[in-house]
């Protein structure tokens, strides 16, 4: 190869390394962003923009298992998926749709083994890294928490736990999500 053919492959190289470099830091779109986006829509209330919204519903995977949230809109959504030490009266409070009784004593009174705490600030999804000046997310399974900022050295972790623990969040995520969708559009 001659020289100026040299220097176009070196800069199609250099070009190429900067466009993976670039797409890496940039932060991606959350798959949980549109869930989210519905379940605010459908706990919308009209004449009380700024009040907080609660939505609750029985986990059919596991017995004795609920989840349930608190959305504080423009703001933040806080999930919490847990067991319940006495399911009969959870369940109670969802079917009679009193989700912020259901919400406060599940977060206060669940059973910490396998608890999942989701804190989505801004209510947009969970996102694996802020968009720059704002919060990070957090999950917190079984007592465990990763803060999503994208700085896992930081937090002492492997980069690969780091995405492992943010792709099985958003999984989890997205599925307790469905279930609240389903609950409040349920008659």
């Amino acid at each position: 190869m001659n020289q100026w053919g040299n220097r176009v492959t070196a800069a199609l190289l250099v070009a190429g390394l900067a466009q993976v470099g670039t797409a890496s830091a940039q932060p991606t779109i959350s798959t949980t962003a549109a869930p989210v986006k519905e379940l605010a829509g459908l706990l919308e209330d009209k004449g009380r923009p700024s009040n907080a919204r609660f939505i609750a519903a029985q986990d059919p995977k596991v017995p004795g298992r609920f989840v349930a949230a608190m959305l504080l809109p423009d703001l933040q959504l806080l999930l919490v998926s847990a067991a319940y030490p006495a399911p009969v009266l959870l369940r109670e409070q969802v079917l009679t749709k009193k989700y912020r009784d259901a919400y406060q004593d599940l977060h206060a009174a669940s059973i910490a083994e396998g608890k999942v705490v989701i804190e989505d600030l801004h209510a947009d999804g969970l996102n694996a890294k802020p968009a720059k000046g704002q919060r990070s997310d957090l999950a917190t399974v079984s007592g465990k928490t990763v803060r999503f900022d994208g700085q896992w050295r930081k937090a002492k972790i492997a980069e690969a736990d780091y995405s492992t623990a943010y792709t099985k969040a958003e999984q989890e995520y997205t599925r307790l999500l469905g279930l609240l969708i389903a609950q409040a559009k349920a008659p």
